[in-house]
């Protein structure tokens, strides 16, 4: 494969990237994440990345295609895959909206592989015309992950300004503490999980409890997984503030349509580019303006099926 810093990206006449690993081309679907008022109406404050393989022509399932990876390549894909994704967002022209995407600590086996990979984070990301704190890194739990690696990559994410994400909250026990150490931006419930708990009253009371509980403490609750209408109400219910699934809208390839079906709201200001980077490094995301939906920490730091379980 091209070599970690210079992959080989191809754009096509709308600009938007591909990229190959072997005989598969690799390209970016989003999936949307959005917010919802008292009167239904539904803003897209983010996306998820997906990677969506082919080879010769026919499509591939994501596992599938990191299975074929080989040991030795797979920090080098897991960055191209990220590059992809932080290309393309840039190419979509949302000024706002966020991009969720995934980071698995399990890959890497020494501190300063993570502070090269931070470093690329943040170049690929000004490249791209966006501000880190449009960046929602997703830490996920694939696999063994050395304690100093994994803190080393939350903090360096977030001294340069990247969100921070807990993925799969609630598929293990030690998800607490993981809450704990990591004082993420964002918490993202595990559909499998939180089907179980909606099926009793002292269930739903529980999760609500838990949802208010964290809303306290400055993170963003995101519910993924919604497959039906009912499942979009009782986030409503129970104030979860981002929502993700088949029932909102499903994935698609770059470039897709949510510009067509979810406008983006006109701007009250011009943004000027020229000082992109300088507000980076003087005022980080405020330079940019807090959504509301995104509420501000405090200083200290798919198949189908209900509530199913998504796929990279």
């Amino acid at each position: 494969m091209p070599g970690r810093r210079d992959p080989h990206f191809l754009q096509d006449d709308r600009g938007f990237y591909t990229t190959s690993y072997g005989p598969f081309v690799l390209r970016s679907a989003f999936q949307p994440i959005f917010s919802q008022d008292q009167q239904g109406h539904l803003t897209i404050e983010a996306f998820e990345a997906l990677i969506r393989p082919q080879r010769t022509g026919q499509h591939v399932s994501p596992g599938h295609f990191f299975s074929m990876v080989e040991q030795d390549d797979a920090i080098a894909v897991d960055t191209l895959c990220r590059e992809l994704h932080i290309l393309n967002m840039g190419r979509l022209g949302r000024r706002k909206a966020r991009l969720f995407i995934n980071f698995n600590p399990g890959l890497f086996d020494a501190v300063a592989d993570i502070d090269a990979e931070v470093d690329h984070m943040v170049e690929v990301t000004i490249k791209a015309g966006l501000r880190p704190g449009r960046i929602v890194c997703e830490i996920t739990e694939q696999g063994s992950s050395d304690e100093a690696v994994l803190h080393r990559l939350v903090d360096g994410l977030r001294s340069r300004l990247f969100k921070i994400a807990v993925d799969d909250f609630g598929a293990d026990e030690s998800d607490t503490r993981r809450v704990d150490d990591l004082r993420p931006d964002f918490i993202k419930f595990d559909a499998a999980w939180v089907r179980r708990f909606t099926e009793t009253s002292a269930g739903l009371g529980l999760l609500k409890l838990m949802v208010e509980q964290f809303i306290e403490r400055g993170i963003t609750v995101l519910f993924e997984g919604l497959e039906e209408e009912h499942q979009v109400r009782f986030c409503q219910e129970i104030g979860v503030q981002l929502m993700q699934g088949y029932a909102l809208a499903r994935p698609e390839i770059v470039p897709a349509t949510f510009d067509d079906r979810f406008p983006e709201e006109p701007p009250q200001q011009p943004l000027r580019a020229s000082g992109l980077l300088r507000g980076v490094l003087a005022h980080g995301d405020q330079a940019e303006g807090p959504s509301p939906a995104f509420p501000q920490r405090p200083a200290l730091p798919r198949r189908p099926a209900s509530f199913g379980k998504r796929t990279r």
